[in-house]
């Protein structure tokens, strides 16, 4: 204490108390106040996003429950979602680690009523949502562009008709939910370099960390768009202590989320990088196609002509206002664009893809597009409507040029049946893809329909939910079945093993080797299985009745008292139906 009290007092005439002013006064972005913007229009912004809404959910109505156009993927992700509210007991767990998790989350409120998902009415209704959400974005960022609204709707309506547009807005796949928000992040990015606003940055990096979690490709845009963040600030004069405070704010949520995840994977998988290894988003190139380098360039080249043609004028005219104007903006949308029309062929180069150069490849293609075209018409000042009305017109010739590439490109989904859906308004069940897979549900709707008139018993069927999910998530009743989601697979398999402990019924695949318990009891499903009588046949599936006492590998049934041998479910109907579907 003596010391302190011998120390020299210090010179209060030195002190300089630094104003809020004054430590500012270097910053080249607003803080604290909200500068020159576009007016809000919130009832432009909802009527945006309503009548799109309902245009893409009308349309993926009839695609989806007309047509049967829709992804066995999709259905898959809904049963899921089903599974978080109505299966017996209700399992968070269902979301699993082979999706990115928002992308069965964020459908999951739609499920709450059954009947909404067991009728597919959620189906294009989930997608919807995410792809009206973007057009917002879009039609806000035309607006700070300062595109007449003549314009705007035109310009809306041309993106919205684009046949790839329509087919993932209302079939229900998942490619606009991260999509969505790399838009508004992107779109948050183009209000900060028009204002100077702070915040939007801010907004940038929650929108990220949603994609992240929506979409695992929306990472490397994120990566992107942190550099952009930086360099900009850079190029614009500010200080190290300003652009590593901002660059720091907006990233912090998308690498918090995603440490958080790689946790979850550490305590429940023990493998914290499994999200990345292990997931649909991440899948590795087991029985990839060999592609040369020409091949690889040749296939990349029709993307973007057939996918997104008007990225053939809007790069290069990114890449000439970048230089001309030092326009920094511009320099990196031209890069973003240019790095989404080379990462499908540096995915495959890579052997990080089992889906080569797919056609869905080109939607983030056209969407940034849009972007940079919007900046373009930004940047023109009085040439904004010669540009606007140059867009226009590439949107309208793309439309009937795309549609037709989708009948005939080699990689794709569903793009072909989309378009012989839309040109024979005719269903398309039955159809095949060009990868050989075959579109429809209608074995599954029959299986669940026989389900929901004869099985009352909660888990009383025994399947392997990874193959049979569009049976389950079509009787809109997930309690009925024993899956590997209900006790994980260790118990799963146990029962698998001893049936006639566990269940009435198994529901087996019969043309999917990756179906385990169609793998254990392959008698069963050609019906040479004298114990486990067929209860119900369709084209892809069978229910066979599971007796007392039955185990796998048995020659006889056990010896056992059948009073202990009974298994709960008794009086379910169990009669074989003669000649059913077959």
């Amino acid at each position: 204490m003596t010391a302190q009290l011998d120390q020299p007092e210090p010179d209060v005439a030195t002190v300089h108390v630094v104003t809020t002013r004054e430590r500012l006064a270097g910053v080249v972005q607003s803080v604290g106040r909200r500068p020159d913007d576009i007016e809000r229009r919130w009832w432009e912004s909802a009527l945006v996003f309503g009548l799109f809404l309902v245009a893409y959910t009308w349309f993926g109505y009839w695609l989806v429950v007309d047509m049967h156009v829709v992804g066995f993927e999709t259905l898959d992700r809904f049963n899921r979602a089903l599974m978080i509210w109505h299966n017996d007991p209700p399992k968070l767990s269902s979301v699993g680690f082979d999706y990115p998790p928002l992308t069965i989350l964020l459908i999951s409120p739609l499920t709450i009523v059954p009947a909404l998902a067991s009728s597919l009415i959620a189906v294009p209704l989930a997608s919807s949502v995410f792809a009206a959400f973007t057009m917002v974005i879009f039609n806000t960022m035309m607006r700070r562009a300062q595109v007449l609204a003549p314009l705007r709707v035109i310009v809306l309506v041309a993106f919205g008709l684009n046949p790839l547009i329509a087919l993932y807005a209302a079939s229900g796949a998942r490619h606009f939910m991260w999509l969505a928000f790399v838009v508004a992040a992107l779109g948050a990015l183009f209000a900060w370099y028009v204002t100077a606003d702070i915040r939007f940055v801010m907004i940038a990096g929650l929108a990220f960390a949603v994609a992240a979690l929506s979409g695992y490709s929306s990472l490397l845009w994120f990566v992107v768009s942190a550099v952009m963040v930086g360099a900009i600030l850079a190029r614009l004069g500010a200080d190290g202590t300003e652009i590593e405070g901002t660059t720091v704010g907006f990233a912090a949520p998308t690498v918090y989320v995603i440490a958080l995840w790689s946790v979850f994977n550490l305590i429940l998988v023990l493998k914290p990088f499994n999200w990345i290894t292990a997931s649909s988003d991440s899948a590795s190139s087991g029985g990839l196609e060999s592609f040369s380098a020409v091949e690889l360039l040749e296939y990349t080249g029709r993307l973007v002509l057939y996918g997104a043609p008007i990225a053939i004028v809007v790069l290069p005219a990114l890449v000439f206002a970048g230089i001309a104007r030092r326009n920094s903006l511009a320099l990196w949308l031209a890069v973003i664009l240019f790095l989404s029309i080379i990462v499908p062929a540096v995915s495959v180069a890579l052997k990080l893809t089992d889906s080569p150069m797919v056609m869905r490849n080109a939607l983030p293609i056209l969407l940034f597009s849009m972007i940079g075209a919007i900046w373009l018409a930004r940047s023109a000042g009085d040439g904004a409507t010669l540009v606007s009305a140059l867009l226009v017109a590439g949107l309208i010739i793309s439309i009937p040029w795309t549609f037709q590439a989708m009948k005939t490109y080699k990689y794709q989904g569903l793009e072909s049946t989309f378009a012989a859906a839309v040109s024979t308004r005719q269903s398309q069940e039955g159809a095949t893809t060009p990868d050989g897979s075959t579109v429809g549900y209608v074995s599954e709707q029959a299986m669940a329909t026989w389900i929901k008139d004869n099985v009352s018993l909660n888990s009383s069927i025994l399947t392997d939910n990874a193959q049979t999910s569009a049976v389950i998530l079509l009787t809109g009743d997930p309690a009925l079945f024993f899956d590997r989601v209900d006790k994980s697979d260790g118990p799963w398999l146990s029962a698998a093993k001893d049936p006639a402990a566990h269940v009435d019924y198994m529901l087996l695949s019969t043309g999917s080797s990756e179906d385990l318990l169609s793998n254990l009891y392959e008698d069963a499903v050609d019906g040479s299985n004298a114990f486990l009588t067929e209860a119900y046949r369709t084209d892809r599936y069978v229910l066979v009745s599971v007796p007392s006492g039955f185990r796998r590998g048995a020659d006889s049934l056990g010896d056992e008292d059948p009073a202990a041998l009974s298994i709960p479910g008794q009086g379910i109907t169990t009669t074989p139906v003669e000649g059913a579907d077959r």
